[in-house]
């Protein structure tokens, strides 16, 4: 019988949220161990995908019901559980020790955007929120996710052709943390940008940039936090209408996204890797600030 291939970004993102690359053979192993229902043999199942699609409501009763599929009541009364809704029920199963974590073949992951050196075996991935297709390191998934956010709200506001930018913290992550981000400060079409010195700013100061800005503001295409942020929207709105001269935008990191502390003590209970050290979620604001171009 063919090996079942998991598409994971078919699945909804609570399925996927978690995933873990493993050798081929282990998770071959942990999916015929978990492929049938209790009590529903492999014969059985073949033999029911065979049938004509009569009823799915039985196809619940017999995989939430033990008693009732090792009786064999599915067969006795003649319906038929469809090869594809056995399927999906395999696939949601197959999971590893540490509940909401799929295991996932290397040939099954061609699709997704992981950090360069990656996949790492037995390394467990969270999926970003807003880009079905990323997936970060669960040690690194606050710092990567509030990073890409933040990178988006700076793609927003250049696009919009501001002229200056100032960043502050003004809750949670502050200046230590953000010395680590992979963000540059932007540039712009022929703008120049130059950095502020920390050293002589009040602590919750992170950095400014001065541009050449536009005054043909456009809103950046493929934006996946914008679609979701009511306040930046109107931002936007201003500015393209009415001319909006002055700014100020918040970057906000509130939702934990169930990866906490719990979680990764799970994980590696399971002899499952982090990726590294682990930082905990804070919930953080960032302001920035800034004039557009008239």
């Amino acid at each position: 019988m063919a090996e079942e291939v998991v598409d994971v970004l078919a699945l909804e993102y609570a399925e996927r949220r978690l995933i873990v690359v493993q050798r081929d053979e282990e998770v071959l192993v942990q999916r015929r161990r978990l492929g049938a229902p209790p009590g529903l043999d492999e014969g059985v199942a073949t033999a029911a995908g065979r049938a004509l699609k009569k009823s799915d409501a039985l196809l619940s009763l017999v995989l939430t019901n033990p008693a009732v599929a090792a009786a064999g009541v599915a067969v006795a009364a003649g319906a038929a559980v469809t090869a594809g809704a056995v399927m999906a029920w395999k696939r949601s199963s197959a999971r590893s020790p540490v509940s909401g974590i799929l295991p996932m073949r290397m040939s099954e992951i061609g699709g997704l955007q992981l950090p360069l050196g990656h996949p790492q075996f037995d390394t467990v991935y969270v999926g970003h929120p807003a880009r079905p297709n990323v997936y970060y390191p669960l040690a690194d998934f606050h710092r990567r996710t509030f990073e890409h956010k933040f990178s988006e709200a700076l793609r927003l506001v250049t696009g919009l052709g501001a002229t200056t930018i100032k960043v502050s913290a003004v809750q949670g992550w502050g200046r230590e943390f953000s010395t680590d981000l992979r963000v540059g400060l932007p540039t712009g079409d022929g703008g120049s940008a130059k950095a502020a010195s920390n050293s002589s700013r009040k602590p919750e100061f992170l950095y400014s940039a001065e541009l050449a800005g536009s005054a043909k503001p456009v809103v950046p295409a493929d934006l996946v936090w914008f679609p979701h942020e009511d306040a930046w929207q109107e931002i936007a709105r201003q500015r393209i209408e009415h001319g909006l001269r002055s700014f100020e935008m918040r970057v906000t990191y509130q939702d934990d996204y169930s990866v906490t502390a719990e979680l990764v003590a799970n994980v590696v209970n399971a002899k499952f890797k982090l990726g590294g050290k682990f930082e905990r979620q804070q919930s953080t604001v960032w302001a920035i600030n800034g004039k557009f171009a008239r």
